[in-house]
């Protein structure tokens, strides 16, 4: 599926680019380094100093008093950030606050040194405090709620293929729901580059019903330029799924409740949580449809363009081990897919990461909404991480 072609053309780009970067002129510090020689000598010229200091051994006392290092607990007032841990109640407040400061409390201090101080911080230990009972709740009970599934929203992921991460396009994913049906799509295209060398416009549509086991697909759809429109029709009543292109059906197979689809998969394990869904189960395409195995793999605080976030990894693994889905939902936004890497039996990897990421706020019943545009909840890439950070 992945062409070879735009491979090498993206290659020769990034060797070009080197190249260039490779001219760039570097300040050599070394008249500042033979000024400081000649003031070295000038010191070491004075021999009885070290004598003095040999006898002068009793004053490590004033070692101790250097306890400045004790000025580094001070540093950490983290504690102003509590004052803005609001964001508990909704994922909405969650937003910037949640985002920024999380990192702060989870990484590793070597990984957090330029984000702490000013913003990480603040939200880290209270937004994972206001998720994770929410989070608890998806995977120890059986029972379905879509309340914590904005009703509608978008990401924009950037989408990057190989070990390397050439970046090859971007990928538009868009929802919306009503607490009875739900729709979405994925647009993806090419961009830069790789749209240059070749152009490709690829959209996914899912639509189907909320119900006592979460989503339930009624019809994935694939629209690719130039080529017949391929499906999967979901009849539930038969217990069956038929592959079709154009009308007709090239392939059929069993499903049972909770099977879905392969854009419907990215929601359900956010509404329902694992427990809500089998060990197994079947995940239709608009190729196939194939038995899966979900698993669990970890709580993960993940750095994305658009910050760090707090995140619970999933997986997804085709019986035949042809394919090999991840996926990180963001526990402080809805539980919503922030990363979706893809890897086949060849070791072909296809990475989304989001650039961009919208939704709606939570449902405040019936609190008059105000006229015009609804305000949505949003993080975006920054063009300069360090730009927010204090300058001295």
């Amino acid at each position: 599926m992945i062409n070879r072609g735009m491979v090498a053309a993206l290659t020769i780009s990034v060797v070009a680019h080197a190249l260039l970067l490779g001219t760039a002129e570097w300040p050599w510090p070394a008249s500042n380094q033979a000024d400081e020689l000649p003031v070295m000598e000038a010191r070491l010229v004075a021999p009885p100093m070290p004598v003095k200091l040999a006898s002068l051994q009793p004053e490590p006392p004033p070692l101790p008093k250097a306890p400045a290092p004790k000025l580094v607990p001070k540093a950490p007032p983290k504690p102003r950030v509590e004052a803005v841990a609001r964001p508990r109640p909704a994922p909405a407040e969650a937003l910037a606050p949640v985002d920024m400061g999380e990192p702060t409390m989870l990484p590793a201090p070597g990984e957090t040194v330029l984000e702490a101080g000013p913003v990480s911080g603040p939200t880290a230990e209270p937004a994972s405090a206001a998720v994770q009972p929410v989070l608890a709740a998806a995977d120890e009970g059986e029972t379905y709620s879509s309340e914590g599934w904005p009703t509608h929203g978008g990401i924009v992921f950037r989408v990057a293929m190989g070990e390397g991460a050439f970046v090859v396009g971007e990928a538009v994913h868009e929802w919306s729901h009503d607490d009875s049906r739900y729709t979405m799509q994925v647009t993806l295209q090419t961009t830069g580059l790789a749209g240059l060398v070749r152009g490709f416009h690829y959209v996914q549509r899912s639509e189907g019903e909320l119900g006592p086991q979460g989503l339930k697909p009624q019809r994935f759809q694939v629209e690719q330029r130039g080529k017949a429109p391929e499906s999967a029709e979901f009849d539930w009543a038969a217990g069956r799924v038929s592959i079709r292109r154009g009308e007709r059906e090239r392939r059929a197979a069993d499903i049972r409740p909770g099977d879905q689809d392969v854009l419907s998969l990215w929601h359900q394990i956010g509404i329902v949580g694992l427990s809500g869904l089998p060990t197994t189960l079947t995940v239709a395409s608009n190729k196939d449809a194939k038995v899966a195995l979900l698993e669990r793999v970890g709580e993960e605080t993940l750095r994305l363009p658009i910050g760090r976030l707090e995140t619970l990894r999933l997986r997804a693994q085709a019986e035949d081990g042809k394919l090999t889905i991840d996926i990180w939902l963001a526990r402080n936004y809805g539980m919503l897919p922030v990363r979706i890497r893809m890897v086949d039996d060849k070791g072909e990897v296809l990475d989304q990461q989001a650039i961009r990421l919208r939704l709606a706020p939570p449902d405040e019943g019936d609190a008059p909404k105000p006229a015009g545009q609804a305000e949505m909840i949003e993080l975006k890439e920054e063009a300069d991480p360090l730009a927010s950070l204090p300058q001295n």
